[in-house]
């Protein structure tokens, strides 16, 4: 995301990314108002019910939000709400604003809360790391995913027709590369990193075969075991240390670390809470190493206000995206969890 302009109660922004959509709706709430230009049907309802040729105008409206909606790993975010400013005839509608990269946005606030500033700090460093590519693979079957800021998006599979019901006789080991490298193609753009993981020799194979590739020789491509060929074989990358030294600034290594910790902190005894009322009266004693919230919770206003103090005591805060396994996982305990700094319970 491209900052523009903030000031204490707006914020002007470039979408720059995938990845901006998902912060941008965590970033804007029901009751704050955006700017963006949208496309308005010229005719009346009672015009369009009598035919179905309708013009449309591209118009810049203000919109007093009420509904945001956000498709993971799609490339568009819908935000809904009623004309505040804009052509006469329109003030008082219910209009959608769809938003996509490329796009300008005016936010408008009330006020700004903390953690919606962490968020816009945190949206612009994201745009500035690459991101990362992820074949899972053994002689049966290739699965590519892409890493996204707020989880894992599986964009393709090749079954190698080695064996199954995939069986093909004139099959090799250079053709079902050499489809895998053209899966990749398309996506390299940036210089993104990419990582092989699976088990046994097709792992090291590939990542050898990629590596003598003209178009693949100025990218970083390495191999790592792995006992799993779908997404799980990412989560349990990023528990090994070769991920904890390359990708520790990921925003979905770092949910996996916080995560790893509550669990770890929650079987100690007496170093983890979790539920809003067990974590309220940790925030208010001071007890708070790091809160977690899920993305839904912290769109709640009793929680946001959760989020505020735990901030002024110097707590961490780890808001947890609702499309990964840590967050999938947080939402098991409620969507509110925290690890202590000592025991109060």
């Amino acid at each position: 995301m491209k900052v523009l302009h903030i000031d204490d109660q707006s914020l002007d922004l470039q979408v720059e990314g995938i990845n901006d959509l998902w912060y941008i709706q965590n970033i804007i709430h029901p009751g704050d108002s955006i700017s963006t230009l949208v496309r308005r049907r010229t005719e009346k309802q009672e015009d369009i019910a009598r035919s179905k040729e309708t013009e449309r105008v591209t118009v810049t409206v203000t919109l007093h939000v009420e509904k945001i909606e956000f498709q993971a790993f799609s490339n568009r975010l819908r935000i809904l709400g009623t004309v505040q400013t804009g052509p006469d005839e329109v003030i008082g509608e219910h209009q959608s604003a769809i938003i996509k990269p490329g796009d300008i946005l005016n936010v408008f606030k009330q006020s700004w809360i903390q953690s919606e500033r962490k968020m816009v700090d945190e949206s612009a460093e994201e745009s500035s790391r690459t991101g990362a590519i992820f074949i899972a693979v053994d002689e049966d079957e290739a699965n590519i995913f892409i890493l996204r800021a707020y989880g894992i998006q599986g964009v393709g599979h090749i079954d190698s027709g080695k064996s199954g019901k995939y069986y093909d006789s004139s099959y090799s080991d250079q053709s079902f590369f050499r489809e895998i490298a053209g899966s990749l193609k398309p996506m390299l753009s940036g210089g993104v990193p990419v990582t092989i993981l699976g088990p046994g020799f097709t792992r090291d194979n590939i990542t050898a075969y990629l590596k003598q590739q003209p178009e693949f020789s100025k990218l970083q491509i390495s191999g790592h075991a792995s006992s799993r060929t779908d997404e799980q074989a990412i989560y349990e990358y990023l528990g090994s240390e070769e991920a904890r030294k390359t990708m520790e600034n990921s925003r979905l290594s770092r949910e996996k670390s916080s995560m790893d910790s509550f669990m770890k902190a929650l079987k100690s005894g007496g170093l983890a809470t979790y539920g809003f009322d067990q974590v309220l009266t940790a925030v208010e004693s001071g007890a708070v190493s790091e809160l977690l919230i899920s993305e839904e919770k912290a769109r709640e206003q009793d929680i946001r206000s959760l989020i505020e103090k735990a901030m002024k005591n110097g707590s961490k805060i780890s808001i947890l995206s609702s499309h990964s396994d840590p967050g999938i996982t947080l939402r098991g305990f409620g969507g509110v969890s925290a690890i202590l700094r000592y025991a109060i319970f």
